[in-house]
C-alpha cells in the first residue's frame, strides 16, 4: 500500500474524528469554531472528487482531526472516548443502510447544486442551516437514527442542532471518501504500525 493512498484514507479518517468530535463540543459544552468547520462544509459541497488531498485542499484545517485520532488510535486507552467510537460505528452503519436505499437521488443532488450556487452569498451558518435541514430531510429518515449525547440546552439551539447535523453529513461524507480509498477497519488493524508511523509524521508536518 502506497504512501499515497493511506494518506487519502487518513485524511478521510481524519474528518471523520473532527466531524465527531465537533457534534461532542457543540452537544456537550456549546462549544462551535468555524474554521474547524469549513473543510467539513467543503466536502459535503464538492461532490464532484473523490480524492480526499483535492477536498480537504488545505491540510492544517484538519490538524485538529488527526491530533483527535492521534489521540483516540494512539494515545494512553483511559484518554479515549467511548461515544466517539459509538458516533464512528453508527455513521458507518448508517452508510451502509444509506447504500442500501435510494435517498441518494436526483433531488439529492439538485440541492447540493444549488447550495455551490449559492454559498458565495452565504455566511458559514447560513450554508450550516441549510445543509442541517437537507440532512434532516434526507439521512435524519433512515432509522434506526444517530443519537446524540449531551446537554439539552445546547442540543435544542437551532444553530447548534444544524451544526450537528451538518457535521454528521461531514462525518458520512468522510467515510465514502475512506472507502473510496479502499479503506477499511481490517485494514487499519493490520497495517496500524504504518498507519500509526503516517499519522504522527503528519502532525509534524503541520507543526512546522
Amino acid at each position: 500500500m502506497s504512501i499515497s493512498t493511506i494518506d487519502r484514507q487518513l485524511y478521510s479518517l481524519a474528518a471523520l474524528y473532527q466531524s465527531c468530535n465537533a457534534i461532542s463540543r457543540i452537544a456537550w459544552e456549546g462549544k462551535y469554531d468555524e474554521e474547524e468547520f469549513s473543510p467539513l462544509i467543503k466536502s459535503i459541497l464538492d461532490v464532484n472528487s473523490d480524492d480526499p488531498l483535492s477536498i480537504y485542499e488545505e491540510p492544517t484545517l484538519l490538524k485538529p482531526g488527526f491530533e483527535f485520532l492521534k489521540k483516540q488510535v494512539i494515545d494512553d486507552i483511559f484518554t479515549r472516548s467511548s461515544e466517539t467510537r459509538r458516533y464512528i460505528s453508527s455513521i458507518k452503519n448508517l452508510v451502509r443502510r444509506i447504500d442500501a436505499s435510494n435517498i441518494i437521488d436526483e433531488q439529492f443532488r439538485k440541492n447540493i447544486d444549488r447550495l455551490n450556487e449559492i454559498k458565495r452569498e452565504k455566511t458559514i451558518d447560513d450554508l450550516v442551516l441549510e445543509i442541517g435541514q437537507l440532512y434532516l430531510d434526507t439521512f435524519s429518515k433512515v432509522e434506526p437514527r444517530i443519537v446524540i449525547s449531551g446537554d439539552n440546552q445546547y442540543i435544542k439551539e437551532d444553530l447548534n442542532a444544524a451544526r450537528i447535523r451538518t457535521a454528521l453529513m461531514a462525518a458520512i461524507r468522510s467515510v465514502y471518501l475512506w472507502k473510496s480509498c479502499n479503506g477499511s477497519d481490517i485494514k487499519f488493524f493490520l497495517f496500524k504500525k504504518r498507519y500509526i508511523k503516517r499519522i504522527k509524521e503528519i502532525i509534524v508536518t503541520m507543526q512546522n
